[in-house]
């Protein structure tokens, strides 16, 4: 499935499709089944978790949930492109984008973005997973801008 050893392998999804694939509805519900292993994941090792997310639609090409961190919480939103899985999702935090200078602008979404690529993409491949991309990209740059806000005083 993987060309690369990942030991978040279950995170990961069997079927490539793209949101307009005739196949799109089983790789949907495999994004479900990596999402609730992921909380899962976070259940048994962290003791609790610090997102929740569904899809708003049948379709499944756009998620909404809440970002957790203590006490306080925040609106998420991610979108899939068409070209989703050959790209990874769209992600927006609305509020957390106030404390970071880390936003583009999707000119295909029409949307201002989180920027949470620390680095280069080269471990997202056509397999890889929404809960993977919260994994490896969503909860570093949250904990960065957290991390931040608190060490300014914005945060209790």
């Amino acid at each position: 499935m993987a060309k690369e050893d990942d030991l978040f392998y279950f995170l990961q999804c069997a079927t490539v499709a793209s949101p307009r694939d005739d196949s799109w509805l089983l790789r949907a519900k495999e994004e479900r089944y990596a999402l609730r292993r992921f909380e899962e994941y976070l259940r048994f090792l962290e003791g609790g978790k610090w997102f929740s997310l569904s899809p708003t639609g049948d379709k499944a090409t756009s998620w909404t949930g809440t970002v957790f961190d203590g006490p306080h919480s925040w609106d998420i939103e991610l979108v899939l492109k068409d070209a989703y899985p050959q790209t990874p999702p769209a992600c927006r935090i609305p509020e957390l984008m106030n404390y970071t200078d880390r936003k583009v602008d999707d000119g295909v979404l029409g949307l201002r973005l989180c920027d949470m690529h620390m680095e280069q993409n080269y471990w997202w491949d056509d397999y890889c997973s929404i809960a993977l991309y919260l994994k490896r990209e969503v909860s570093y740059w949250v904990q960065s801008v957290v991390k931040d806000m608190r060490g300014k005083g914005w945060l209790d």
